[in-house]
């Protein structure tokens, strides 16, 4: 049997939880209860309790800081927490500390049986007390569980296309359901927030929409499933007709419920679409598809609604005259290797789409994905290199951006951050050839050096080297060389004693007076005024 102590500053909440419970059907007994913080700890330190239901703001130590110190020398015994508060910062703090039970006042019967019920498996399982029959059952149950989640996988993902014509019988017996004849749909469920970055929010929720869904849908339903790919949750439901507007009703309470749950973690934003229902396996294709469409359409419309019906059917904004404006721009400014070219031909096209009526969530989301495409393309296309998962990593945020303003505003930075990159590497690319030159000349100044010779040695030919050699130094070859030169002749004169004549052909002159004419042009100074003056 399990040990629970309650701690909450006002006794009736004490007395009004171990009445909620029927502890004995959870082999399970109320060993203490506390007032306060300081004594809560005292009682988690001598009891030992396995569970331990606290309320957040209690006199002594609050909640969290009594669970940080009791986790300090108890840390199997699991809590949880129950607050009127819906503040980030309590539920970040309960979640990093390992609490994933979190309830909201007012405290629902079936809400903590069900927490208290899944705390108690799990303490019975990580202290062995399972009988050989229980594990046996156990493994049975999570073998079966596997099954109905690789099934629900691959009717979302379309992997295997023989599902949606298989018989009930044969999907009941192959991967332990209970289908049977009636209506067949799909809900999807999308969480949005940069507070899902930390996959420890995202477990939470998941734990939270489960233990809702075992709530509210049995009574409801033949069979149902979920499959949490990420922050999209998807949903199988299996209905008799006469249930369908009871359906209707527990999903709504179930979305009613996660956003109260919800509502603690910080930006946090949530939508739910149910797709057309349909009357065998056969129609799920269909109902999936309209339901991803109404999630997507929470990019105009908003989040956190409950979304359903059919959207109209548009033409493709990728065919318009306007994206092929944009096709256009868009390649110029790609060309120009300039990152705010890019910005504006983007934010242009923002802009363009943000006001054309009667444009759809999804419309949006496919046209960035098509922008992206374009990119692609015409990188490869002039060979310059960006990162291999470039698309991939782009489609992931895409799907997790809960407004159309969001969307694009990711979409600019995503392809400038990548375009200003790529060109800078390109440009570097482009210089290569240059500083091979800058170097050889470098190194051989003393010769009798041609524009033919240097340009072999950098891989271009003469008049082309001649071009960016231009563009990257302000000079043109001779002027540079004679540069380097005269540097030289200047070193030369301030730290050595060498003739001037000794000096001209170090530095790859052969005429005394030519050397004495352009260094006198070059610095100011005659080479010996200049040898006076600095040496």
């Amino acid at each position: 049997m399990l040990n629970i102590l309650i701690a909450d500053d006002e006794n009736k909440v004490c007395q009004l939880i171990k009445s909620l419970v029927d502890w004995e059907a959870l082999d399970m007994r109320v060993i203490a209860t506390a007032e306060n913080g300081i004594e809560a700890l005292e009682k988690i330190r001598e009891l030992t309790p396995d569970i331990a239901i606290t309320d957040i703001r209690m006199p002594g130590y609050d909640g969290l800081e009594l669970v940080r110190l009791a986790k300090e020398t108890n840390p199997r015994t699991e809590f949880i927490i129950i607050s009127g508060y819906r503040h980030f910062e309590y539920a970040q703090s309960a979640i990093r500390y390992g609490v994933n039970s979190y309830l909201l006042k007012p405290i629902k019967k079936d809400e903590l049986t069900d927490t208290l019920t899944r705390l108690g498996e799990k303490l019975r399982e990580r202290t062995r007390q399972l009988s050989y029959e229980e594990k046996v059952l156990r493994t049975l149950k999570s073998d079966e569980e596997t099954l109905r989640q690789t099934f629900l996988s691959d009717l979302v993902y379309r992997r295997d296309k023989t599902l949606k014509t298989a018989s009930l019988d044969r999907i009941n017996e192959d991967f332990h359901y209970g289908l049977r004849p009636g209506n067949f749909c799909f809900g999807i469920l999308k969480l949005d927030g940069h507070v899902f970055d930390d996959m420890e929010n995202l477990r939470f929720m998941a734990d939270k929409v489960r233990g809702v869904m075992d709530r509210l849908l049995p009574e409801c339903t033949f069979d149902y499933e979920l499959l949490v790919a990420g922050s999209f949750f998807y949903f199988l439901l299996n209905f008799e007709e006469s249930m369908r507007s009871q359906v209707r009703r527990q999903m709504k309470a179930l979305f009613d419920e996660v956003r109260i749950q919800g509502g603690i973690l910080k930006d946090f934003a949530a939508t739910l679409s149910l797709g057309t229902v349909c009357g065998g396996l056969d129609g799920l294709d269909s109902s999936l598809k309209n339901a991803r469409l109404l999630i997507e359409e929470r990019l105009v419309a908003g989040t956190g609604k409950l979304l359903e019906g059919e959207l109209p059917q548009k033409g493709s904004f990728a065919d318009s005259a306007l994206f092929a404006e944009f096709n256009s721009r868009m390649s110029q400014a790609l060309e120009s290797l300039d990152v705010l070219s890019v910005r504006e031909a983007l934010q242009q096209l923002k802009s363009q789409m943000l006001a054309s009526p009667g444009i759809t969530g999804h419309e949006l989301l496919q046209m960035t994905k098509e922008v992206c495409n374009l990119y692609l393309f015409f990188m490869k296309n002039y060979r310059i290199r960006i990162e291999d998962d470039f698309l991939e990593n782009y489609n992931l945020g895409a799907d997790n951006c809960a407004s159309a303003q969001e969307l694009f505003d990711y979409l600019i930075r995503k392809i400038a951050a990548s375009y200003d990159m790529a060109a800078r590497l390109k440009r570097q690319d482009e210089n290569r050839p240059v500083r091979v030159a800058k170097q050889y000349i470098s190194e051989h100044y003393a010769t009798a050096l041609t524009l033919e010779e240097v340009s072999a040695v950098a891989g271009l030919s003469p008049a082309y080297l001649a071009t960016v050699f231009k563009k990257d130094t302000g000079m043109t070859f001779l002027e540079y060389v004679s540069k380097v030169r005269m540097d030289m002749a200047k070193q030369l004169l301030k730290e050595t004693s060498c003739t001037v004549a000794d000096i001209c052909e170090k530095v790859g002159y052969s005429d005394v007076r030519y050397f004495t004419k352009t260094f006198t042009k070059y610095s100011g100074l005659k080479p010996n005024e200049y040898r006076k003056l600095y040496s």
